[in-house]
């Protein structure tokens, strides 16, 4: 998703880069990151880590499309509509 995502139980981070008017920026275009932590993971969702990063990559996702389509990225950053949730 976008340049790179990277996802954990307890956080997630997607990067991408954004060519838009409304972003001061190079002609390569800024590079933008957005990341989602959590400080203290429950005890009772260690025993499922894969859900836990599905919804920490799944927020990220979301909350970095609403950013590019606001700043009206080039093909939204790179970022596909729907969160891609299988490792690379």
């Amino acid at each position: 998703m976008g340049d790179e995502s990277l996802a954990a139980a307890d956080m997630a981070y997607v990067y991408f880069t954004c060519r838009s008017d409304e972003v001061p920026s190079s002609s390569e275009g800024a590079h933008i990151v957005i990341g989602v932590e959590h400080w203290a993971m429950p005890r009772e969702a260690e025993d499922n880590v894969k859900a836990l990063k599905n919804a920490y990559a799944t927020v990220a996702h979301s909350f970095s499309l609403a950013m590019a389509k606001e700043l009206r990225c080039d093909k939204n950053g790179g970022l596909p509509p729907k969160p891609v949730l299988v490792p690379a």
